[in-house]
């Protein structure tokens, strides 16, 4: 089964990270599974840069095995872990011959609720809806997400992708501070998280 929705096109993500997470807010990430489809709308978006900005891998590591993805094809999965069987999603996003990604820090559950729910090991009543994929270590969890989906095509694969959604207004989106990068110096500082003002979805 598919969802009808127009995809993103790759060069919406051929600028630095900071222009893009805003634009990111509403769109839709699509998982499309032999159990089901799961659709979710982005709700909070962290971005991140490439040598000049501590908080990104690169601007740490520099190049390295790890981290080349983050120099390679835009609209592209990095997916990285944080503990044990703990993972975050990130959209590759960057000017041409530079480095960044956009971490997708919490969506809000459209379509698939159920699934996400046994993907958890959860019943019903163990989570309101609001907290199912508020944070980006729970939704990777929620939506099956783990390193074997490191370098997927977020543009064309068909078992994971991005499409268009809702347009937030720009009196909607807040920008602030980053989260849980105290590594970062002055770059720690930078206003690079994007939410959608009010959303009960968001991080914790």
């Amino acid at each position: 089964m598919n969802i009808k929705l127009k995809r993103l096109k790759r060069n919406f993500f051929n600028h630095h990270p900071k222009e893009i997470a805003p634009k990111l807010l509403g769109k839709y990430l699509v998982l499309n599974s032999t159990k089901g489809i799961i659709l979710a709308k982005i709700v909070e978006t962290e971005a991140y840069g490439g040598r000049e900005d501590l908080g990104c891998h690169v601007g740490r590591l520099g190049k390295t095995k790890r981290t080349e993805l983050l120099f390679g094809k835009i609209g592209c999965a990095y997916i990285y872990s944080v503990h044990i069987n703990t993972y975050c999603l990130n959209v590759i996003c960057h000017r041409e011959g530079q480095a960044g990604g956009i971490l997708i820090r919490a969506l809000e559950p459209i379509l698939g609720i159920d699934l996400i729910l046994k993907n958890l090991k959860k019943s019903k009543s163990d989570f309101y809806i609001r907290k199912l994929l508020n944070g980006p270590g729970k939704l990777c969890r929620a939506l099956n997400i783990d390193k074997r989906l490191n370098g997927i095509d977020l543009i064309k694969d068909r078992r994971i992708y991005l499409v268009e959604g809702e347009k937030i207004e720009e009196n909607k989106i807040v920008a602030t501070e980053r989260i849980n990068i105290p590594y970062a110096g002055i770059s720690k500082r930078w206003r690079w998280r994007f939410i959608i003002k009010d959303s009960e979805f968001l991080s914790r």
